[in-house]
């Protein structure tokens, strides 16, 4: 433990590989596995959900379910992102989740107005017709 520990206080970018294998050796199989089966289990509920989301944008009935869609949308495919970061142990793909979480909020927000925006206008068509 104090050889990790020594290790990981180093500056140079040559010890950081042997910390992680150290790091990697110290876990339990059965924890590497289970890890594992999360997942997967993970991934296959979000690419179910990714797919229903894509049904119900293509289908909705109204615009207001549309914009729910892909809000619901920009979230799973978040998920995933998160999810493949775990999976890769990488730290790069947060920067990637931090775009894609923005991207979605702002669109949500964008579609939101634009709803807004066309049923003020439907609602002044609709008094002007009845005022004359």
């Amino acid at each position: 433990m104090n050889n990790l520990i020594l290790a990981a206080a180093a500056t140079t970018d040559e010890h950081a590989p042997a910390v992680t294998a150290k790091a990697y050796d110290m876990v339990n199989p059965f924890s590497i596995e289970l890890l594992n089966v999360v997942l997967w289990c993970g991934t296959l509920s979000l690419v179910i959900g990714i797919v229903m989301c894509l049904i119900r944008i293509w289908r909705g009935p109204h615009h207001a379910d549309r914009v729910l869609a892909a809000d619901t949308l920009s979230l799973q495919v978040v998920g995933l992102v998160v999810i493949l970061t775990i999976s890769l142990r990488q730290d790069l793909f947060f920067d990637a989740v931090l775009a894609v979480a923005i991207l979605g909020f702002a669109s949500t927000i964008a579609f939101s107005q634009y709803i807004g925006a066309r049923a003020q206008e439907k609602i002044d068509r609709l008094n002007k017709e009845a005022g004359q």
